[in-house]
């Protein structure tokens, strides 16, 4: 049986979140104004929880569907590196 992967994903987006803050750090030198807080505040403050939260979700789920495919294998699988 095929092991479910989604680490992998999961680390590219949060990867792709610190480009976004560190772009975001860079552009708040230039940008400082009611207008850049409410969008930090509106729409990047939520997102960088969102994916906080989904990455220990992540997490957990990964080791849930190791264990089910290590309970599901057959004893054969689980020895010859199938």
């Amino acid at each position: 049986m095929k092991n479910a992967d989604f680490l992998s994903p999961a680390a590219r987006l949060e990867d792709s979140l610190k480009q976004l803050e560190k772009a975001w750090s860079d552009t708040k030198e230039e940008w400082s104004d009611p207008v850049s807080r409410r969008v930090e505040d509106q729409y990047l403050l939520p997102l960088k929880s969102q994916i906080r939260a989904m990455m220990d979700t992540v997490e957990k789920l990964s080791g849930v569907m190791a264990k089910a495919e290590r309970q599901c294998s057959h004893p054969r699988e689980l020895h010859s590196g199938l």
